[in-house]
């Protein structure tokens, strides 16, 4: 589907998840040859990990046959939002077996694929987040020729503090409630603590769920706390709305707006922690797939970072068209009823990267603006 070429705002300019899409960033996975489960990996991937790891195990190593695979779907899905009249723009190229470090640890990056994670564009202001793991701390160096442009073409642009990552700045808050047990996670740290610092501001920006003038934010710890209160500090002029704790961290598998009124929701279970207003929405409800995950066996250890409701991860290009993974052939045939044009893109590997197509990207224009979707 080709969409008509319209006058897109000028700069970025992104308020919601749904409106026309104009431009977009499109994540990269270039050398993406292993994980590095160090501590704060650990405890971000924990529920899907944690049945897999032993104590120790630090680099992880992905065939690369998974990752020309995970190249080729990633370049398809670029293409086909392209061939949906979509500007697309693509991060700098990472480099193989990088190592980050500061005085407090040391790491591998992580290869800028999720590029939604570490920013979070709220109407026209560009604003990095604070990485949970560390080998994502330099992460967005990747993407800055592109905010360096929007800023010269009149862009706010905004970081939180970049947080020190030592040993102690995490907060366990939501595994405890859950009554589950995470020290496992942390049993090879390796790094030190700075000395009175304790839990930090850590936060990524797929804890945002963004709605026009309102904003939903997944909070489940003390660290999400202190970045919740930095962007209500930050934009008085948006309306805030504190999830409680629905998740451990990212929301976007679980609630995803498709247009005002209606939206993907993983389970009616979760409808209550919404806004009231957003409670009287109507809700699709992921169904069941024929689709059996793929047999790694044939590779050996191969670790599952994502949710199995990772294929909910959809992205809009505008309120009637849906990029859906082609091997979720169940929910495209519910979308399609209800009258939506999906664009169906393949998605092979969908829970060994930690993302799907929403996560791969991040949408820096859209037509809509401060519009009041929850109004009652």
């Amino acid at each position: 589907m080709t969409q008509p070429q319209l006058a897109a705002p000028a700069g970025v300019h992104s308020f919601d998840d749904f409106t026309p899409l104009r431009e977009v960033v499109v994540g990269r996975a270039d050398h993406y040859t292993a994980h590095d489960a160090d501590p704060t990996w650990r405890l971000f991937y924990f529920e899907n990990v944690a049945p897999h790891l032993a104590a120790g195990q630090r680099q992880l190593s992905i065939p690369q046959q998974i990752v020309d695979e995970l190249n080729e779907d990633v370049t398809g899905f670029a293409d086909a939002l392209a061939g949906c009249g979509v500007r697309v723009l693509r991060p700098s190229a990472p480099g193989k077996d990088v190592q980050v470090s500061s005085p407090w640890w040391s790491s591998s990056a992580t290869p800028p694929l999720n590029v939604r994670d570490n920013t979070v564009i709220l109407g026209k202001t560009i604003v990095e987040t604070a990485p949970h793991i560390r080998g994502r701390v330099f992460e967005n160096d990747h993407l800055k020729a592109h905010f360096t442009r929007y800023f010269e073409q009149g862009a706010n642009w905004l970081s939180m503090p970049r947080p020190a990552l030592a040993a102690g700045s995490l907060d366990t808050a939501y595994f405890d409630r859950e009554g589950i047990d995470v020290t496992a996670a942390t049993a090879d740290e390796t790094a030190v603590p700075v000395d009175g610092l304790g839990l930090e501001m850590v936060f990524d920006g797929a804890q945002c769920v963004r709605l026009g003038r309102d904003v939903l934010v997944n909070v489940s710890n003390h660290n999400h706390e202190l970045a919740y209160r930095w962007l209500e500090r930050n934009f008085p002029d948006l309306r805030w709305h504190r999830l409680p704790g629905i998740a451990d961290n990212h929301v976007d598998s679980i609630v995803v707006p498709l247009r005002p009124g209606l939206m993907l929701l993983r389970s009616p279970h979760y409808r209550q922690f919404l806004p009231e207003p957003m409670r009287g929405w109507e809700a699709i409800y992921p169904p069941p797939s024929s689709v059996p995950e793929q047999d790694y066996d044939e590779f050996g250890f191969v670790i599952p970072t994502a949710s199995r409701y990772i294929d909910i991860n959809v992205l809009s290009v505008d309120e009637n068209t849906v990029v859906v993974n082609s091997l979720y052939p169940e929910l495209i045939a519910l979308l399609e009823q209800r009258g939506f044009t999906v664009v169906p893109v393949r998605h092979r590997h969908r829970r060994l990267f930690g993302g799907g197509h929403h996560c791969f990207t991040l949408d820096t224009v859209r037509d809509g603006g401060p519009e009041d979707y929850l109004a009652a």
